[in-house]
């Protein structure tokens, strides 16, 4: 990877066509670059009217591919769920940001274990097994006490089993069946989840945002609270992990670093995502620079810009389960009267489940202020 600058009028290529790829463009036209979109052939309706093109076709799809090559200056990426493969081609005809390396250790549960145990980063105690057999002996190592997790494609609690009993043990080998590699976990007893959006750019510079404190309703992020109400110690402690992981990787762009917070206030490791995360989506309206404007920045070559945050800030999901139409915020009257709220909609179509089809922030001078206008929206969302 070189240390090239590309300037406004650059053309910055994404992989991917969901929100993430609509915030990062919403992000760098103003800053004066054009965008262009690569599918993969999956939906684009997020990204439609926010890029200067969206390019169809699978990633195998070799015409669609020397297409977006031919536009592009540097390329980035929304999602780790990309073919290996794809990603070295592209880097050895493009600059690449974050790094192939980097994107294939972050989509694999046992390549980022290694590499945070590597690099002596804080984590829980884990096992890769590949058979039955070699699942018991894990769970029993374990002390009976884990969770195991595809080393690929799991996400939001999908591809996982929690693991107490000799039931669920059984369980989980009759699901899995040793169709693919499992890392088992074991489990950590936290008092919290959290994370630290990071970045940094390729002349080495590194800026954190301040730590975001997670809350998960049925394994899918609900609601980021910025900062998080943790210690400073535990926020220092927390920022040291995210920037050796992110020097550790030799990356350039916005890294996420999801963290356990334990009682005694240790922090572990618990995932990495090479990308803009939903917990960063506080950012948006809660800090000097959004998290989408530092990828713009590192991955160009700029300086980063300020992360402080302006007070305190609560995001919430707009899940599939709560959330049936956009129009909806506005035609419901004790929704619109909510006049602190700042929307965030994909424009994403409508599934069953808990689809993320957008977030809204509340940004306050304290905490106790956000909190409540954010809980006057969650009694109407929840009502039913």
């Amino acid at each position: 990877m070189s240390d090239q600058v590309f300037l406004p009028g650059s053309t910055i290529g994404i992989l991917g066509s969901g929100q993430l790829a609509r915030m990062m463009s919403q992000a760098a036209m103003p800053l004066g670059f054009k965008v262009v979109a690569w599918s993969g052939g999956a939906d684009s309706s997020s990204v439609d009217r926010e890029v200067d093109l969206v390019i169809d076709g699978s990633y195998d799809d070799e015409a669609a591919k020397a297409k977006f090559l031919e536009m592009v200056d540097v390329v980035t990426v929304e999602t780790e769920k990309l073919p290996p493969a794809l990603l070295q081609d592209i880097s050895s005809k493009v600059e690449l940001r974050p790094n192939a390396k980097a994107v294939e250790i972050t989509g694999n549960r046992e390549l980022e274990r290694g590499f945070l145990e590597s690099i002596g980063a804080a984590q829980t105690e884990f096992r890769v097994v590949d058979t039955p057999e070699e699942l018991e002996t894990a769970f029993h190592q374990l002390e009976g006490n884990c969770v195991a997790k595809t080393a690929t494609d799991g996400y939001d609690g999908k591809g996982q089993w929690r693991l107490k009993t000799a039931e669920d043990l059984e369980a989980c080998k009759s699901d899995w069946n040793g169709d693919c590699r499992l890392v088992v976990e074991g489990f950590v007893p936290f008092v919290m989840e959290c994370s630290v959006v990071v970045a940094r750019n390729v002349a080495g510079e590194v800026k954190a945002f301040p730590l975001v404190e997670n809350i998960h309703r049925h394994h899918v992020l609900d609601v980021s609270i910025l900062p998080g109400r943790v210690d400073e110690s535990v926020a220092e402690c927390a920022k040291l992990l995210s920037q050796n992981v992110v020097q550790g990787l030799d990356y350039v762009g916005i890294l996420a670093v999801e963290l356990f917070v334990l009682e005694s206030g240790e922090v572990l490791v618990n995932e990495i995502a090479p990308r803009p995360h939903n917990s960063g989506h506080a950012t948006n309206d809660g800090c000097v620079t959004s998290q989408f404007e530092q990828h713009v920045r590192a991955i160009c070559g700029l300086p980063l810009g300020d992360p402080r945050p302006h007070g305190t800030t609560v995001m919430l999901n707009l899940l599939s389960d709560i959330w049936k139409s956009d129009q909806d915020a506005f035609s419901n009257p004790e929704i619109s009267r909510l006049n602190t709220a700042k929307w965030h909609f994909y424009e994403k179509q409508w599934k069953a489940g808990r689809r993320k089809l957008g977030h809204v922030n509340f940004v306050a001078p304290t905490l106790d202020e956000a909190l409540a206008e954010s809980e006057k929206l969650r009694a109407i969302l929840f009502a039913d």
